[in-house]
Formats: structure tokens, sequence, C-alpha cells
């Protein structure tokens, strides 16, 4: 059942300019699976938060029991009944919306609890940052489901070496936090809720900490260095983009900040 006339996604804005956005995935009863409304109320809310300087993090958490259980079975049931077209554009909708998440101006964290599987593993990769508890079940479960791990292959190659990758796809196994970190699918993994929480406020204030220019440049350099095709054009480009920062607004607060010892006001 399709539930666009309920709270699918809870966004919070960022509170006394804070500079923090949270997205809880809210339906709890399914593991907060990935369908239609869920995405689509994601993607309009993160072409919003383009707009709007005063977001500088995006924190992805699920509620209830989950982060999120991929893809929702009652949704690819019915997808299966759907004509050759008709499946192109729901595989189109998912597309987007993990690539909305990867190519976000602002830094994404993913905070991943419970099941894991399938599509819940992309939407870890495609964020800039991922942690989770050591009892985070993951699991790459298309296979048992006769289908192809194809959407999110892309994103998953950039944080898992292919060996481990094709294992982890191949067997559908169910492995824990501690093992995602291992393999790199987390930054880290936390024993408690609470252990992580204050290791996410800390993370976040760090960031916050730096030039909001300075750390979206960054992110946006990193991720075109990552791209085969961009990465030859843009190491050409890095002196330029060095000279050009250097003498921006922001860098010029930057060092007089702390040559006088201050807080920059950014």
């Amino acid at each position: 059942m399709d539930d666009n006339n309920k709270n699918t996604v809870i966004f919070t804005p960022p509170l006394g300019g804070g500079g923090v956005s949270i997205v809880n995935f809210n339906r709890p009863s399914v593991h907060n699976a990935l369908n239609p409304s869920l995405m689509r109320k994601v993607i309009r809310f993160l072409k919003r938060a383009e707009n709007d300087a005063s977001v500088r993090v995006i924190v992805l958490r699920g509620n209830g029991p989950s982060f999120c259980a991929g893809a929702d079975l009652a949704w690819m049931k019915k997808s299966a009944k759907l004509s050759e077209k008709e499946n192109l554009e729901e595989a189109r909708l998912l597309s987007e919306f993990f690539a909305a998440v990867k190519q976000s101006s602002k830094v994404t964290i993913a905070v991943a609890h419970g099941n894991v599987f399938g599509g819940g593993n992309g939407l870890v990769a495609v964020c800039d940052l991922a942690y989770g508890l050591n009892d985070t079940r993951f699991s790459l479960s298309e296979t048992r489901l006769g289908i192809v791990a194809a959407t999110i292959s892309p994103f998953m190659l950039q944080r898992l070496p292919v060996h481990i990758y094709k294992e982890l796809v191949f067997t559908a196994r169910k492995f824990d936090g501690l093992e995602a970190e291992k393999i790199g699918l987390l930054n880290k993994s936390f024993e408690t809720t609470e252990a992580l929480d204050a290791y996410l406020d800390k993370t976040i204030n760090a960031i916050l900490n730096g030039g909001p220019l300075a750390v979206e440049g960054s992110k946006r350099l990193i991720d075109n260095l990552c791209d085969r095709e961009k990465a030859p054009q843009i190491i050409e480009q890095i002196p330029k983009i060095l000279a050009e920062v250097r003498v921006s607004s922001e860098a010029r607060e930057g060092f007089a900040a702390f040559l006088e010892k201050r807080k920059p006001n950014w």
C-alpha cells in the first residue's frame, strides 16, 4: 500500500541556526523500506536544501527498529505486474533518489541501526560519512529475491573493494556493524546509541567549525577526483582552484581569525 498521505519522512530544519537538518525515515512498521512516496519527499527536500545556506549538514536516520531495510517488498511485488516501461520509470526514480543524496553539496551522514538490507546499503554508501551500531545487521540481499543489485552497485564500489563486494552480493550473507567498519562501508561502529550520538555530535561540531564554502568546495573536489572521467581535468585545475580560494573573503577571514586567535565569523 502506498502511503502518500502519511508522514513517511520527518524533516527537522536547522534549529537556532545550528546548520544541521535531520531526515528521519518514518515507516517503522516496514523497517523504513523505500517506496516512491518516501523517495520523492527526500528528493524534494534535498532540492530545497541546495538553496538554503543555513543547512550545512544533513543527517539521515530511521525511526523505529531499523535504518532502512531496502526497497519495500510490497512495492516490488506490485512492480512485477507493471509493464517494462513502467518498471523503467520506477527504476529511474530509485536512481534519482540515490543520486540526489550523493550529489548534494551538503555534508551527508547516515546513521545505521537495526536492519540495513539491499538498497539500504546503497543509502549508506552514497552518504559522505556513515556510522552505525555494532549489532546493525547488513545484507546485500537482492540475489535472494531473484534480482540484481543494479542501482546501488556504482555507489557500493566507491566504498568497497570489488572482491569484497562480489562476495557480499553473491552470498547475500549477513554481516554486522563491526565488519561494516572493517571493510569500509561504515566510518565507525559503536557499541551503544549513546556512544554513537556523542561521536556524531563531536564530528558535526568539527565540520561546522570549518568554513562553509571551504567544506563544500572540498567535498566537490574530492568527489570530482574520484570520478575517472573528471579527475584528469580537475587535477590540472587544482592550482587555479587554490589560487581562487586563497583570495576569497572566507579564506581572508579564516587566516585573520587564526592569527588573531579568535573564532571566525561563520
